[in-house]
């Protein structure tokens, strides 16, 4: 299991930055103006040490949410895991439990709680099991759970579409863990782990409700392990164990100002970040809508005090796009500072360039641009910032002497 993390680096002008705790855990906003490594897999949903108990009626929510889904999901029909023939990278389709809920068979609210669970598993299990940033099943997982989140968010969403989205987030889940996890000893491993984090050196008994509710479904998946040691059963068992720790997550104490705190800090950034980037800004405007919409995800969780789950998931999204936001406003610049480079003279003379290295360098603004123009995570386009910062210092090197 490659449980590997890559990380890269910002510079920027002046430096803002802010940490804010979040329902328990500490959220370092990402330093703006700073280097620093950007870690776009930071979970939502770690355990409380110390935070406000939110009102009654959040919480009774939230039970009652965990109850109505984990019922709905128990009832489907599992699609078992499903790998490529001959291929290296397997590819698990669907894993016991299923956690989608189609509201043909179950209420539309209840599939809206499988959506936001699976939001908040993902976020677990990325913590778990970090793939690099850069592989395919962390790119596709952290896209779905975006999507995902746009359709939580939106009370008006139909019911198919809720479900879908969920479907999609669910099978990225499975992919990514299947990518991950190499048999039960891994799994096996992981558990163990994981009980150290949730006793936190506590006795079982000093456990609250939301400990107890982990450490239950972190017993049933040994049980499940080792009743059944197989590749889909290591997975399924991790992925029981996933379920109880995101209906675990939902019944945590919290304070819902936190969030409002992080949110305020995120847009007080961005308007620095924007307004310091001038014309160019206007070259990453899919990934200002992308961050827009998940900073209204968040606020309207914040207002409706839906949940913990809503909230990290909300939170987690926001986290996401505002990284890939600044990042992609800093390729716009670089391509916006690489662009005069192609009016350099042509020609076999001192001073000239060649036809073909001038062809060359405009290609990698081209590719630049559209890395620009599709991605939606931070990862690509650092990967695009990169290959475009050596075409220019290839082409500047090329110059006739």
């Amino acid at each position: 299991m490659d449980n590997k993390k890559t990380g890269q680096s910002k510079k920027w002008p002046i430096a803002v930055l802010a940490t804010v705790v979040v329902a328990g855990s500490a959220y370092a906003l990402p330093k703006v103006f700073a280097d620093a490594p950007s870690e776009t897999t930071q979970s939502a949903s770690a355990p409380q040490t110390a935070a406000k108990q939110t009102a009654p009626a959040a919480t009774k929510l939230s039970a009652s949410q965990t109850s109505a889904s984990s019922a709905a999901a128990s009832a489907l029909t599992p699609v078992p895991v499903r790998s490529a023939s001959g291929s290296t990278a397997r590819n698990a389709e669907v894993v016991l439990p299923v956690v989608s809920v189609d509201p043909k068979k179950a209420s539309a609210g209840v599939s809206r709680v499988a959506l936001i669970e699976l939001q908040i598993m993902s976020l677990r299990t990325e913590k778990l099991l970090a793939l690099g940033l850069s592989e395919k099943q962390s790119v596709k997982l952290i896209e779905a759970r975006n999507r995902a989140n746009e359709v939580s968010s939106d009370l008006n969403a139909p019911a198919d579409r809720v479900f879908s989205a969920s479907r999609k987030l669910e099978e990225a889940v499975d992919r990514y863990n299947d990518e991950a996890i190499r048999g039960a000893n891994a799994v096996t491993n992981l558990l163990a782990q994981a009980r150290t984090e949730i006793l936190g050196g506590r006795s079982e008994s000093a456990l609250d409700a939301s400990g107890r509710l982990a450490l239950q479904g972190l017993t049933e998946a040994q049980s499940r392990l080792k009743a059944d040691s197989s590749e889909a059963g290591a997975l399924s068992a991790y992925k029981h164990f996933l379920l109880r720790s995101a209906e675990a997550n939902d019944i945590q104490s919290f304070d819902p100002a936190s969030y409002s705190t992080a949110l305020t800090q995120y847009e007080a950034n961005i308007k620095a970040r924007t307004e310091a980037a001038g014309s160019y800004a206007k070259s990453a405007n899919k990934l200002d809508k992308a961050y827009r919409t998940s900073a209204a995800s968040l606020k309207a969780a914040i207002e409706r005090s839906t949940g913990k789950n809503a909230l990290d998931a909300a939170q987690a999204s926001v986290k996401v796009t505002y990284e890939a936001l600044n990042e992609g406003l800093t390729l716009a610049q670089d391509i916006q500072t690489a662009e005069p480079l192609l009016d350099s003279p042509a020609g076999k003379e001192k001073g000239q360039y060649g036809a073909s290295k001038i062809g060359t360098l405009k290609r990698a603004i081209g590719k630049a641009e559209r890395a620009l123009e599709t991605s939606k995570t931070t990862e690509p386009l650092n990967q695009a910032r990169k290959a475009l910062a050596a075409a220019v210092t290839e082409f500047k090197n090329s110059r006739n002497s």
